[in-house]
């Protein structure tokens, strides 16, 4: 059994399944209060599929790109569960989530997965195809400013993630835009199900940082 947890983005979320079959999913759009509801959510999964903590054998987090503080939030929680249970734990990237849930609608398409990373700056990564079960990476994650990912895109490229709308506006009428969609703990839990767990001798993942956090500490004059 696998919990898979999101909290990277502007969402919440988790999933729990077995054996390929996903048994629970929940997913809240909150831009605050991850830390307090991540647990009660998990314990809603757990009494939902009728299961514990102790059954699970394996877990899933994003790394990133996304929030500073809901990657520690999810990131914290997944290590600890990990250390508690002494189960494999998988990182995986918001952009691949994300190009798993554009795997649905357009299976055969170019993908851009891509966050909204303020100042006119996105969280981008360009997939030849979304799947399934795994996106064909051409690009790594990048941090860029929106005008200079359109201009990588070809007509047809399929946008998705909270900063599709961001790229498109600087691209051009020939993009597919699903701008409102949130990486999900549901994907995640799929692709890692598709995919070879770790053991748990594999060091527990880091979060994915692609640029410096935009607060910093004060200076004293």
């Amino acid at each position: 059994m696998i919990l898979a947890i999101d909290t990277a983005s502007r969402a919440l979320s988790i999933a729990i399944g077995r054996e390929g079959v996903r048994c629970f999913a929940a997913f809240q759009l909150r831009s605050r209060g991850q830390a307090e509801n991540l647990m009660p959510m998990i314990q809603r999964g757990f009494d939902a599929t009728g299961t514990q903590a102790s059954d699970l054998t394996g877990l899933a987090v994003t790394v990133g790109p996304g929030t500073f503080t809901g990657l520690r939030i999810g990131l914290a929680a997944a290590r600890a569960m990990r250390i508690a249970l002494q189960i494999p734990l998988m990182g995986m990237t918001s952009l691949e989530v994300l190009a798993a849930a554009a795997a649905r609608r357009y299976p055969d398409q170019p993908v851009l997965a891509v966050l909204d990373a303020r100042r006119d700056q996105v969280y981008a990564q360009l997939f030849r195809r979304a799947g399934p079960p795994f996106g064909e990476a051409w690009t790594g994650p990048m941090a860029a400013r929106a005008a200079d990912v359109a201009a990588m895109l070809s007509p047809g490229t399929v946008l998705i993630g909270n900063g599709a709308g961001l790229v498109a506006a600087r691209g051009g009428p020939d993009f597919r835009v699903l701008d409102d969609v949130e990486p999900d703990a549901a994907d995640l839990l799929a692709l890692a199900m598709a995919r070879h767990m770790p053991t748990y001798a594999v060091a527990a993942p880091r979060p994915l940082y692609l640029r410096a956090p935009d607060a910093r500490p004060a200076t004293r004059k």
